[in-house]
Formats: C-alpha cells, structure tokens, sequence
C-alpha cells in the first residue's frame, strides 16, 4: 500500500550518485556494540529553524542513553544558533556555499541522518555517508546508502518523537522525547514590552498554513496583543494592529524574537517555525493546525494545545486554559513532557 504521507521517490539520477557515494566511501567493522560507540554524529543540513530545533530532542536522549559516547549535532550554518549556547553540546556547522568544510572523513562510530522521513535529501545522506566510520542510520526513502534504513513511523507520531525513533536503530530502548530546548532569548534587548501581553504570530512561510481569523481573535483577548512577525509580513502585522489596537513588534532577530517569546503569557501561532521556537523557550503555545496532518508538529505536554480546524472561540479557549493553567501552584501541574 501507497503511504500518502510520503513524497515522490528520488529520480534516477540522485539514486546514481547515491549508489556511488556508498561504492566509494565504504562502511568498515558493521554495527557497533552500545559500549563500542565513540563518536556519534546526528545531522541535519536543513535551512528551517523548527527543523533545527526539532532535532535537538534527540540528541539530548542519545546523550542519556549513552552516556560515555560524544554525541555532536551538524546543522546548517544559518540555523546552528538555536543550539548553540546549550550546555554539552558540540554544533558542526554546514554551509551550503561552501560544502568542501565537511567534517573529518570517517570520523564517527554511528552517523544519524535525521533529514525527513517523508523525503530523501540527498545532501544530508551524502555528508552523512562522508562523516560515518562503521554504521549509518537513515529513513527508507531513497537508495540503500544507509546501513539501516527505518520506515515511516506510525500515523499520529508527532515530529519530536519520530526523530527519538531513529534511536532505535542502535538496539536501544524506546526512548522518551525529551523538551525541545534553546538558549536563544536570554539576553537583553532594547525595546520595552507590557507587563503582561500576549504574543500573536499570523504569518507564515507556507500561505496554506497562515489562519485568517486573527483580527477577531485579537479583539477578544484577555490580555494585550503584541504581534510579531518575519520577512515579508510586516504588512499583516501593520492590518490586524489597526482593527483591533494590538502592538506591533519591531524587526526581530530570532534572538529577539525569543525574547519576546520567553516573557509573553501565551503564545499563539500557526503552523510554521516560530511555533517551534516558542516551545522550546518555554512559553505557554497555542498551535492552529488547519487540519490534522499538521498535529505532526504539534508537541506534548501540559504547557501546549493543539487547535484543529480552527475556530476563534476554540483558539480563545485554548489560550484562557492555559492561563487558567499559568496560575495552578507548580505541584498541582503535571509537567511530563513540558518544556
């Protein structure tokens, strides 16, 4: 049976040179024992900061569950500053203008390629294949490049846990996922915010993922809406903040865009990387999911609520629970799986 979730295979000519890359860089000694693992090297190449942030979780639970084994993380070179920061943990970083900077031929036990399950990257397999001395770990949806090649995960996964699978290939144990995590936010910055506001993000890189309910939504908030926004949006921003009064924030980096994540009581975004962000600085999120495929990206824990096939008294509601939920003395919240 057809798996609809998946893209096209690859064409012939990237399974030709994946086929190669496997002839010529060759895999020596098999599968490593959990004690033999030295080196471990989890990549993803990706330009996208959610994808980023996503893959973090599984470093942080191959760090736990091998505990003698340096665990590095490789990420492109324009995203590596959502990891960076954190504590034990070494960032390669990949510039696409400049691929020749590769890491060291054969220089980890286990390379992990953590690129999307639902479609091959050929970048990502080849600079993993490079990297791997013994064993290389992949999803199954291109050439036979990878030592082990993992299906599609069941229906429903959400994404954090899906890369945690990939874990599995080494014979560990079901692994929990843990917190998506960032040190981007912490620093200060020069603008001032409300005492207590929340943070509406309307935009989005994909328009089929962008809700077009904000502008009701913002006028019945209980608190002030600050509304952020990315490249391209400031217009949007500009038209919901002259209906309905909401602050508009200044340009941001991500950096101060984490800022105001870290200080906002809720969080409210579409589908799209700033929703990733927000979880992994800890902020209260509503994610609106158009329809269920997006509850790929949603993410577990008390301080998140996914909202499908939105309505703006389901979106509102949702943002009421979670200050309902902000004011719970801290023993009386269940926080497993929180960020």
């Amino acid at each position: 049976m057809i798996d609809e979730r998946l893209d096209p295979p690859p064409g012939l000519l990237t399974r030709l040179v994946a086929r190669a890359a496997a002839a010529v860089l060759p895999l020596n000694g098999g599968q490593p024992r959990l004690d033999e693992i030295r080196r471990l090297l989890v990549v993803r190449t990706d330009d996208r900061v959610g994808n980023a942030l996503l893959t973090i979780p599984l470093v942080r639970a191959l760090q736990r569950a091998l505990p003698a084994a340096q665990i590095d993380l490789l990420l492109a070179k324009n995203q590596a500053r959502v990891a960076e920061g954190l504590p034990n943990l070494k960032i390669l970083k990949f510039d696409k203008r400049r691929p020749w900077r590769l890491p060291r031929r054969a220089s980890y036990d286990v390379v992990i390629d953590a690129a999307h399950w639902h479609a091959f990257s050929l970048t990502s397999a080849l600079l993993s294949r490079w990297a791997a001395k013994r064993w290389l770990i992949g999803a199954g949806r291109g050439p036979k490049i990878y030592s082990t090649m993992l299906p599609p995960p069941p229906p429903g996964t959400p994404e954090v846990a899906a890369k945690v699978l990939l874990a599995g290939a080494l014979g560990l144990p079901d692994l929990p996922p843990p917190p998506l995590e960032t040190a981007l936010g912490r620093g200060p910055v020069n603008f001032g915010l409300p005492p207590r506001f929340i943070a509406v993000n309307p935009g989005g890189r994909k328009p089929d993922h962008r809700w077009n309910n904000f502008i009701t939504l913002v006028t019945k908030l209980p608190l002030p809406a600050v509304i952020v926004w990315g490249p391209g949006e400031k217009d949007l921003a500009v038209a919901i903040a002259a209906e309905t009064g909401a602050i508009v924030a200044p340009e941001t980096d991500l950096d101060q865009l984490a800022f105001i994540f870290r200080r906002a009581a809720v969080v409210v975004t579409n589908d799209t990387g700033p929703l990733h962000l927000a979880v992994a600085c800890g902020a209260p999120t509503v994610g609106v999911f158009l329809d269920d495929a997006g509850l790929r990206w949603a993410h577990p824990g008390p301080r998140f609520r996914a909202v499908v096939k939105p309505t703006v008294d389901a979106v509102e509601t949702a943002i009421r629970d979670l200050l309902d939920t902000a004011k719970q003395p801290a023993e009386s919240q269940n926080s497993e799986g929180a960020p």
